[in-house]
């Protein structure tokens, strides 16, 4: 068995990709494989940020963030994705996930044009942010793009991405430290062989941003199946105070409130 494991700077983070290459009678027929399928899990990161960081004049939200009032423009596929299940999560959470983060939650709409989407923008004053969610969907398309790459190789699927607060493993377990966000340093906690975690700091320094009134927890982890949830269930769980929130047993995740803060 053979481990490549390669990191970068990527998604305002340090980032990690890393599959297990087996040998023996499943040996892969085709040489290289397993670092070509680390530069499309590479791609499938640079694609999603470059679609959704709301810093790069090309991307979607930026583009949008900039539009005046009544502007309609035509958006990727991915970040359609993530805006759909934004809008979804926001009426199944009573307004707790807000990608607009107060300046307009209804003041955005997504519409068609030819079967390609299209970003709706009604008031002149709302702002998207979709750091709280697409970092965990950028991460589960990096990971499929593994598996891909593995299954076209005649591979088991055995492989991570790690984005700093945000892991997706499939095949592989991946143990976890969990760090003391006040004293520092960090513990061993979990071992994740399948799904996704996301794990977020909701303190007054700490980078994650909140729509609303403050968390009644500082520090939150979740588990699911996608990095995506998870990522965007921390933040409903930050702001009710509730690791058994309803919307966190309705899409089969698991909670944890390390630091309650009320």
């Amino acid at each position: 068995m053979t481990v490549l494991r390669r990191a970068r700077p990527a998604l305002g983070t340090l980032v990690e990709l890393g599959i297990r290459t087996s040998e023996g009678p499943r040996r892969a027929t085709r040489p290289g494989w397993g670092e070509a399928a680390l530069s499309a899990g590479w791609a499938a990161l640079a694609e999603v940020e470059g679609a959704m960081s709301a810093f790069l004049p090309e991307s979607d939200v930026f583009r949008f963030n900039a539009a005046p009032a009544g502007a309609r423009l035509e958006v990727r596929s991915g970040t359609a994705a993530v805006l759909r299940l934004s809008r979804a999560l926001w009426r199944e959470s009573g307004g707790l996930l807000d990608v607009s983060l107060g300046t307009g939650p209804a003041a955005w709409s997504l519409d068609s044009a030819g079967g390609t989407p299209v970003l709706c923008k009604h008031a002149a004053e709302v702002r998207l942010d979709l750091g709280g969610i697409a970092k965990g969907y950028a991460v589960d398309r990096a990971l499929e793009a593994l598996a891909a790459a593995a299954a076209e190789a005649a591979q088991p699927p055995a492989c991570w991405v790690n984005a700093g607060g945000d892991l997706r493993t499939r095949g592989v377990a991946v143990r976890v430290h969990l760090r003391d966000e006040r004293a520092g340093g960090a513990r061993p906690w979990i071992e994740l062989r399948e799904g996704a975690l996301a794990t977020s700091d909701f303190g007054a320094r700490a980078r994650a941003r909140l729509a609303g009134e403050a968390p009644r927890a500082r520090h939150v982890s979740v588990v699911s199946p996608r990095c995506c949830l998870s990522d965007a269930l921390t933040k409903v769980v930050a702001l009710s105070g509730r690791a058994d929130h309803p919307l966190v047993l309705a899409h089969r995740a698991r909670a944890f409130i390390h630091d309650p803060l009320r």
